[in-house]
């Protein structure tokens, strides 16, 4: 073989060696799951992969041999555009994230030089940038949600128990300006004996998302002692384990359960000195409050109640005229009521009770609070009923004496007359005297009557 042909057969098999590693360049291109493309220093693509096809909506055929920018035009006023050019003018990679209005889709770009151009691979990451968008979003609405909450919020480090946000609220209810919060620990608004109270909570919460309620007191900058219920839920925040807590200020609530136990226990001095059941009944909400008189004179063991709860327990014979007479005075604003009925005990009896009230009214003239005290009168009840029953057999034995006895003694009477006269005969009188007899016989068994009567009654 000649020394040519030897060229000739090298040169082809050099060629053959350069397709087939052109052939494998392509295969690893095309393998990739990134879209690619390449330009020359002239910005002209020379290749376009399979992913890119499909990413950008561009045949290759269309593209390949096009310049860049005249197919994509759209793209100049775009970091596509400015950012390509650095790299070019630099020779240095560059790495950026766009969004491309014609396709709708957000792209994230790495741009490396390749000698005589650029190799720019992309891929479609509008999922994960609406995902990255929304949680923005979420985050924004929480800050808004926190910042313009009406209940004062914070967050604090459950390590260092230092204050790591601050709602508006809390700065305006406190009275500490926000420089002020952030320097200070959760520890500065509660009172120093509360501290184990505090510590004893802290220990508890030591869990991503347990929620917790407590009812505890703070101090504001002020001075002033208030009550609050602190609902507080375990947080990440900005990196930090921490406690998200919302305050909800319970000082006149609190105040005003203190009053009512001072009341209920003056309700229950009270009831020590007359032994009677004293109610507080809140006509807006329907609560009864009860002293000790309630378990002492019926054995009903709880001081508080509803008014459905009184009324289920009125005698149903005696319930219509009691709501009438209640609702008489409310009508024409009476203050004062004494009314007398049956109220049934724990164990089901009934007592009768006198109950004294007085109602108050609203500015308005619209009640507000009714105060009775319920007096047990069971034995006076029972005694006017003994004696109503003694008046009416001592009715009956009046009217026996005025008219049973009158009779015989009346037939007695006329006889005795009969035989005063003198002209009457022996034997008229002994006419007279079986009559006489039967007379008498008759008033003694009137007289015996009684007597059963009187007797019966006595006994």
């Amino acid at each position: 073989m000649s020394e040519h042909q030897n060229k000739k057969l090298n040169d082809l098999s050099s060629e053959q060696q350069l397709l087939n590693y052109q052939k494998r360049i392509a295969n690893i291109l095309e393998s990739f799951t990134d879209a690619f493309f390449e330009v020359d220093s002239e910005w002209t693509v020379t290749y376009w992969n399979k992913e890119a096809e499909k990413l950008l909506l561009m045949p290759r055929h269309k593209i390949i041999g096009q310049n860049l920018w005249e197919v994509y035009h759209d793209a100049i006023p775009l970091k596509f555009y400015t950012e390509y050019h650095r790299a070019m003018d630099n020779n240095i990679a560059v790495h950026f994230e766009e969004f491309f209005p014609p396709h709708q889709i957000w792209i994230e770009v790495a741009v490396y030089p390749s000698g005589t151009g650029l190799s720019i691979y992309f891929k479609d990451i509008t999922e994960r940038r609406n995902s990255v968008i929304k949680l923005e979003k979420e985050k924004q609405k929480y800050i808004e949600l926190f910042n313009l909450s009406p209940v004062p919020q914070w967050v604090y480090d459950l390590n260092s128990l230092q204050f790591l946000n601050i709602n508006e609220a809390a700065i305006q209810h406190y009275g500490y300006n926000r420089a002020e919060f952030m320097e200070m620990t959760i520890l500065d608004v509660r009172p120093e004996e509360d501290m184990d109270c505090l510590f004893d909570i802290l220990t508890k919460e030591d869990s991503i998302g347990l929620f917790d309620k407590s009812i505890v007191r703070h101090i504001k900058k002020n001075g002033d002692m208030i009550y609050v219920c602190v609902e507080g839920n375990n947080v990440l925040f900005e990196g930090k384990s921490a406690r998200l807590v919302m305050i909800i200020d319970r000082t006149a609530e609190m105040r005003a359960k203190q009053a009512m136990e001072e009341s209920i226990e003056r309700f229950n001095i009270v009831s020590k000195a007359t032994s009677d059941a004293i109610w507080d009944w809140n006509i807006l909400t329907g609560e009864m409050i009860w002293n000790r008189g309630i378990a002492g004179i019926f054995g009903h063991k709880k001081t508080s109640s509803t008014e459905e709860w009184w009324r289920s327990h009125v005698h149903p014979e005696d319930l219509e005229d009691v709501i009438k007479e209640v609702d008489f005075l409310i009508k024409n604003k009476k203050q004062r009521i004494k009314i007398d009925y049956r109220f049934r005990c724990a164990d089901g009896s009934y007592k009768f009770v006198q109950d004294r009230a007085f109602i108050l009214f609203d500015q308005l003239g619209q009640p507000i609070r009714m105060i009775g005290s319920m007096q047990d009168i069971t034995a006076r009840v029972s005694r006017i009923r003994a004696i109503e029953e003694q008046n009416s057999r001592l009715r009956e034995i009046s009217w026996i004496q005025s008219h049973k006895i009158r009779s015989p003694l009346s037939k007695i009477l006329g006889l005795v007359s009969l035989i005063n006269l003198h002209d009457i005969d022996l034997m008229s009188v002994k006419e007279l005297i079986p009559h006489l007899k039967a007379s008498s016989e008759e008033l003694d068994m009137v007289l015996k009557d009684i007597i059963k009567k009187t007797h019966h009654h006595l006994s």
